[in-house]
């Protein structure tokens, strides 16, 4: 009988260990395709690029708990061509000051596609430039 209670627990242990592995091997892949994320500090906040490749290339950025009625400037180079600028005001959501840069759009183009991506405050201290590259 000590021997069958010293098995099953052994059992129950080992499946309770392989659970979570299966569990993630059996979750479905992003569908989206291929996404880059880059993150860290600037000018009193934090900041969050997301660009992401499906038909051609998406670009996000995200400011949050920067300083109150601060002015930030978004430049977006995709191998070495300005895509886009933007200039945004930090807005009140949620008791945190933010500000949140869309609708930047780029074409696939042959080989790899490197993205440098440059946030600015142009009303006081803060800037970086983070590069993010795909693979061809």
């Amino acid at each position: 009988m000590k021997m069958l209670t010293r098995t099953t627990a052994l059992t129950t242990a080992a499946a309770l260990l392989t659970a979570p592995a299966i569990a993630l091997a059996a979750a479905p892949a992003h569908a989206d395709g291929p996404e880059k994320h880059a993150q860290g500090a600037v000018g009193g906040g934090r900041y969050d690029i997301n660009i992401e490749k499906e038909n051609g290339f998406d670009v996000g950025v995200d400011l949050e708990g920067i300083p109150a009625s601060s002015t930030w400037k978004l430049v977006v180079k995709h191998d070495g061509k300005r895509v886009s600028t933007q200039t945004a005001n930090s807005r009140l959501d949620d008791g945190r000051h933010e500000v949140d840069f869309r609708d930047v759009r780029s074409k696939n183009t042959k080989g790899k596609d490197s993205f440098t991506v440059k946030i600015s405050r142009v009303d006081g201290a803060g800037s970086v430039t983070r590069t993010l590259t795909f693979a061809s």
